[in-house]
């Protein structure tokens, strides 16, 4: 999972992604600020807030109360969304090459699906989508995945997003990847961003050997020793 207050090289790493349990990583480029998927307060609520409060410096008064409103609405939504398997929100706020302010929402959920092969899981997923039209294969670090590009008009607005279906090495589900903004042009800035990030997406631990040293063990393995020693 991405970004917290940890700064490995280039990179910032979240706690989420120093637990046993963790099964999927990937990074998100600055601007990002996590949605906590939990109505109850805590330490990510935290972050989110001071991570808010720091794009402030990017945007207008009036642009800062509507980001808020929006990440107000998506913390409403975010039990919601946990049920449906999603594991990660984000909203994001970029300038262009003219300067102006551009918002978009990133979200990560899990999709179950009967055992198929790779590519095969990936293209049936994506064609299994309300929104898929023609789904590209392409190769990923992570292995094969489905993409499907999608411009379409949501409460008056077009909304442009990219999705991908990246299938877990099990076999049994799909990591699906969504990158959605109202920004009436250069999707070609949120095709790279949404790339970006894809080919970031491992399934194997990446993180270097002195951090994955201080990851504890998981639950079930602690629970286990104490039992049979």
């Amino acid at each position: 999972m991405p970004t917290s207050d940890e700064v490995m090289d280039e990179f910032a790493v979240a706690e989420s992604a120093m637990i046993a349990e963790c099964d999927i990583w990937f990074a998100v480029p600055p601007g990002f600020v996590e949605v906590p998927l939990t109505s109850i307060p805590d330490q990510s609520d935290a972050r989110a807030t001071h991570g808010i409060e720091l794009l402030a410096e990017l945007v207008s008064d009036e642009q800062y109360e509507s980001l808020r409103s929006n990440m107000d609405e998506a913390r409403s939504l975010g039990r919601l969304l946990a049920r449906a398997g999603t594991v990660h929100l984000s909203m994001g706020v970029h300038q262009d090459d003219l300067g102006d302010v551009l918002h978009s929402v990133f979200m990560l959920k899990w999709e179950e699906v009967p055992w198929a092969p790779p590519k095969l899981a990936a293209a049936k997923a994506a064609l299994a989508s309300s929104e898929a039209g023609d789904a590209e294969l392409v190769d990923l670090p992570c292995g094969p995945a489905a993409v499907v590009e999608s411009l379409k008009e949501q409460e008056g607005q077009k909304v442009f997003q990219m999705t991908g279906y990246l299938p877990h090495p099990d076999g049994h589900r799909v990591a699906v990847l969504a990158l959605s903004t109202t920004a009436g042009s250069d999707h070609e800035h949120y095709r790279d961003m949404f790339y970006g990030i894809a080919r970031m997406v491992s399934f194997d631990n990446p993180l270097p050997p002195q951090l994955r040293e201080q990851i504890p063990e998981a639950q079930e393995v602690a629970a286990a020793r104490d039992v049979f020693g």
